[in-house]
């Protein structure tokens, strides 16, 4: 049911995109310096239409935008025909937007969106497939409209020139904070954002005090996934109480500002202090990324490596952030390209956290295997045949669900689910594919729901014949030699429950093995220990992790 309405929010704010476009097209157009530097305007933003209890806010200036000259290197003309086809509204007659968001509830997200125009608009004006005109209510003397096929979507027309739209119950608490926040606003965020100066282009501002707990709890969960240079993040919702930022857009300059207010002058001494080694540690990862991956020599080469450590080191300082009191800062000012180099540098140092997490959970998988194997052989005198067989010995379920009682309670009761006379692909076992356990999922590799790539290596030479129970006893190359179950390619994948595994090709393994990961491929040897092998390595050294009695020689 919530992912139905998820759905059905998402398609929503599709047809009804062009409010919504407006402010995505303009945010998409740059940054700017918004806690501090000089500006014309010295007026303070308005908490109007921000209710007590919201959660976050952004001005968007509509029409001053529109009307930079750098704008018209953009398709304004084709944006405005769709806006007015669909909404009956000529962008050029925006003002301004304010968005605002409240914390999730019960009625879903919560979002309102506040239009200022500059030509006078009625009902009947707005497109009639979008509004629906006939069906409007009556709340607390203003007129509600919902939106045609936009489940929870409503509209109230305040006058002439501004409208307002809101989700989630919205729409009422933004009408009543027109009044609540007249004079004295009693919630954090309408307090905060009267205390700051407008800047041009786009500012928004966001609290943390209602969602702190739930922000912190996340980010601890996440931390023992990051590298060990980026898990102070998960301490940042327990240091700050607000973030800030303002967006500016020109073609060949620009500025972007990030602005967080802490709990007090401490805590942004200790986010100040964060913030400059998760820095140092994006301009470490960006040379670091560079230097691992150009295999390139001579002298491009070594000027384009000066030519990246050069630049990160320039873009490192330009990052550097600034302490006032409570507040601590980032700024840049740039253009395009400095952006699309700011990318490329903290982009390998977020990829490099995502992989390190990955090949975290495909080795601890894999070392969960090893050990439900090793208490198998324990509890019977042998590793399981590959397939649990029927009466005429025809191969039935996998190994896979062999091992479900030794991979704790919850194997133990789906094993019990399983009618083990029958096939894998029966009308009974075929309905608990897509109850795979997580030991079984490797993050790395994109596939359908119930598919695997941890398979056993068969073959004549190999630890795992086609039919059969191996014991540790017979591994005469030795336990810490020989490979028992692999990482295989995404292309050898095959559903968890089938009797399906490796044919190893010991003439060119790596064909089978090793795009999971950059630069390798995961392997459980007999011992229970996880080994990341290289693509690099020698086809004869693979060969010798494979074979069980090959008598071969190997070193790690």
């Amino acid at each position: 049911m919530k992912l139905q309405r998820s759905w059905k929010l998402a398609i929503g704010c599709l047809r009804f995109g062009s409010w919504f476009a407006i402010v995505w097209m303009i945010s998409v157009l740059g940054w700017a310096n918004m806690a501090s530097g000089q500006s014309d305007a010295k007026a303070r933003f308005s908490a109007e239409h921000v209710p007590d209890t919201a959660l976050a806010v952004a001005y968007v200036p509509v029409g001053k935008i529109l009307r930079q000259p750098e704008v018209e290197w953009m398709p304004v003309e084709i944006f405005q025909a769709q806006v007015l086809e669909q909404v009956g509204v000529d962008i050029m007659h925006i003002d301004r937007a304010v968005i605002v968001a409240g914390v999730p509830g019960p009625m879903g997200p919560q979002l309102g969106i506040v239009i200022d125009l500059n030509q006078d608009y009625a009902i009947s004006d707005l497109n009639p497939k979008l509004v629906d005109a006939d069906n409007s209510i009556e709340s607390d003397g203003n007129t509600i409209y919902p939106l045609s096929d936009l489940d929870g979507f409503v509209l109230n027309r305040v006058n002439a020139r501004r409208f307002i739209i809101g989700l989630g119950g919205m729409l009422p608490q933004i009408i009543a904070a027109a009044e609540t926040n007249a004079d004295a606003p009693r919630g954090p965020l309408p307090k905060l954002v009267q205390t700051l100066v407008e800047r041009d282009g786009i500012t928004a501002i966001l609290t943390l005090q209602s969602i702190r707990p739930m922000i912190s709890a996340l980010l601890q969960q996440a931390e023992p996934q990051l590298p060990s240079q980026l898990r102070g993040l998960s301490q940042i919702a327990d240091l700050s109480d607000a973030v800030m930022i303002n967006m500016d857009f020109a073609l060949a300059s620009g500025s972007m500002s990030l602005a967080i207010l802490c709990v007090d002058d401490q805590s942004a001494k200790q986010l100040e202090a964060l913030v400059v080694d998760m820095i140092a540690f994006g301009r470490e990862v960006a040379v670091n990324e560079y230097s691992t991956k150009s295999e390139a020599q001579g002298p491009v080469a070594e000027a384009t490596a000066a030519y990246v450590e050069r630049i990160s080191h320039r873009i490192a300082e330009m990052l550097t952030p600034t302490r006032q009191g409570r507040l601590v800062k980032l700024e840049m000012e740039g253009n395009f390209a400095t952006v699309g180099v700011l990318t490329g540098l903290l982009l390998p140092a977020v990829q490099a956290g995502r992989e390190a997490a990955r090949r975290m959970q495909a080795s601890n998988g894999l070392r969960q295997i090893g050990l439900a194997m090793h208490n198998h052989h324990a509890a019977y005198g042998a590793l399981p045949d590959r397939a649990i067989r029927g009466d005429d010995n025809q191969p039935l379920l996998s190994w896979r669900v062999a091992l479900l009682p030794f991979l704790g309670p919850e194997g133990q009761k789906l094993y019990e689910e399983f009618h083990l006379d029958e096939p894998w692909d029966s009308a009974h076992n075929l309905a608990l594919v897509n109850r795979m356990p997580d030991v079984y999922v490797d993050p790395s590799v994109q596939l359908d729901p119930g598919e695997t790539v941890f398979l056993l290596p068969m073959g004549e030479q190999a630890m795992f014949a086609e039919q059969g129970q191996r014991r540790f006893r017979d591994i005469r190359d030795g336990l810490s030699n020989t490979i028992m179950v692999v990482e295989a390619d995404g292309a050898e994948a095959v559903i968890w429950t089938k009797p399906d595994d490796l044919e190893i090709d010991l003439d060119n393994p790596i064909a089978q093995l090793g795009k999971a990961h950059q630069g390798g491929f995961h392997v459980l040897l007999a011992d229970g220990a996880i080994r990341f092998v290289s693509t690099a390595t020698d086809t004869s050294m693979l060969r010798a992790m494979f074979t069980f009695r090959g008598g071969e020689r190997v070193a790690f």
